[in-house]
């Protein structure tokens, strides 16, 4: 691997790569001490976006810290070839995905990480601060063993994530609201992610995954959409917990626990329960924080959501599955031997109704809200021209464009997905998918 020179480090050895950046191990020089080093990959097309969401990552993690089960960032910077980067304590793999993979934890432990857990989502949300990509993979363990959330590159301001433009997410672990784009991120949200990866601790897979089945990105968001909660269906794991955990999964955000701090407290009560030592919650207390801000409206990589569920020629021509989303216009773009062959349009329509599943005894019942019907926007009008940068594509709406019209793309050379109300992106590759959301439903 060509690991950049980074000035006081010396390489050691690749440690993992994510969606656009590679994870190193470097030997810091003074004071002498094995660190991670995040970096972003010199293939990348490396956007003024990706730039602010680095930075914002860094400012995260710099802000929370002193948190005990938040991995530390010690120092960022840029490489000679203007990579950014972050220098990061070193947390010796596997992170906690790898490890409950192959041995699930018991439930004795599992309890203790998820208020440690909780604790650190807490104390971000107090902070202001949502980490919107909550899972296992995002959990190292310390070389004491202890857990620590990392790579907060999606977190967002909590007063300011609604006018995010581009979200990011990874299906397995995400709550319906962001897959089907009623939500930027929330405080529920971050503890649906959260009770997704404490379910996956007593079982080794995300909640909704299926052994030997069909486990892409639009298979695992159909049944997260549509099917409920499941139990862990481990004998030892008492039925509080498994009650509390298809909370935390409730497809109705009001039914889950309120914070990630209601989430900690049950959690102490099911150990107590049990007749274990109560784990102690670490929270600072850092005043300004008014509670929960509710919004009214390989599959684990981390991805830029749709709103609306991808599908194939096949899916598109086959008998429509129940769902309860808005539709969207799809079209695909290409630049290929005939032009004529260039787009490919496919449509997603698909109705019905979720489950219906019982509130929290705590929460004042609620009333369901109406079925959402809209009629499926004609799709976007794509050009592509080639530039000395790549392709450069264009869209625009057949009609006349709406207040709060927002566009999907995805390069699926890369997996690269964006939310943006821009009208063209120059990509490395040929072919891009291109969705129109009508009015920002």
């Amino acid at each position: 691997m060509n690991a950049p020179a980074i000035p006081g480090f010396t390489f050691v050895q690749p440690l993992g790569s994510g969606g656009f950046a590679d994870v190193l191990l470097y030997e810091q020089e003074w004071p002498r001490q094995r660190v991670a080093v995040k970096v972003v990959r010199p293939d990348v097309v490396f956007t003024d976006r990706e730039k602010a969401l680095f930075r914002s990552e860094a400012d995260a993690m710099a802000r929370l810290a002193d948190h005990p089960y938040i991995v530390d960032v010690l120092t960022a910077g840029e490489t000679a070839d203007g990579r950014p980067f972050l220098v990061m304590r070193y947390c010796p793999p596997p992170d906690l995905g790898q490890r409950v993979r192959t041995k699930p934890m018991s439930v004795a432990d599992a309890l203790s990480t998820g208020v440690k857990l909780a604790s650190a989502v807490e104390t971000a949300h107090r902070s202001g601060i949502l980490h919107r990509d909550i899972k296992p993979s995002n959990v190292l363990v310390t070389t004491y063993s202890e857990p620590a959330l990392t790579d907060f590159g999606i977190a967002g301001r909590i007063a300011e994530v609604h006018a995010d433009t581009e979200v990011r997410m990874s299906y397995p672990w995400a709550p319906p609201e962001l897959i089907e784009g009623r939500s930027n991120g929330t405080v529920a949200s971050d503890v649906y992610s959260l009770g997704a990866t404490i379910w996956n601790l007593l079982v080794g897979r995300s909640p909704f995954a299926v052994p030997h089945g069909d486990n892409g990105s639009r298979a695992l968001a159909t049944r997260i959409l549509h099917a409920p909660p499941p139990p862990t269906q481990r004998p030892d794991v008492p039925a509080a917990l498994d009650r509390l955990l298809q909370q935390c999964l409730a497809k109705n955000p009001t039914h889950r626990p309120q914070s990630a701090m209601d989430l900690a407290r049950e959690l102490q009560r099911i150990e107590s329960s049990l007749g274990y030592a109560r784990t102690p919650v670490a929270v600072e207390d850092t005043g300004g924080y008014a509670g929960p801000v509710r919004d009214d409206t390989d599959p684990d990589v981390t991805r830029l959501k749709p709103s609306v569920v991808h599908a194939s020629v096949a899916d598109a021509v086959a008998a429509p599955e129940p769902a309860r989303t808005s539709r969207a216009g799809l079209v695909w773009a290409g630049v290929g031997v005939l032009a004529a062959l260039a787009l490919l349009v496919v449509v997603l329509v698909r109705s019905g109704e979720e489950p219906q599943e019982p509130p929290l005894p705590t929460t004042a019942s609620q009333t369901p809200s109406d079925p959402i019907v809209d009629v499926a926007p004609a799709p976007p009008q794509v050009s592509v021209e080639r530039t000395a940068q790549g392709y450069r594509f264009t869209w625009a709406p057949v009609d006349e464009p709406q207040e709060g019209d927002s566009y999907y793309w995805v390069d699926p050379d890369t997996g690269q997905e964006a939310r943006t109300s821009d009208t063209s992106v120059v990509r490395p590759g040929r072919c891009l998918q291109v969705r129109l959301v009508r009015g920002g439903t």
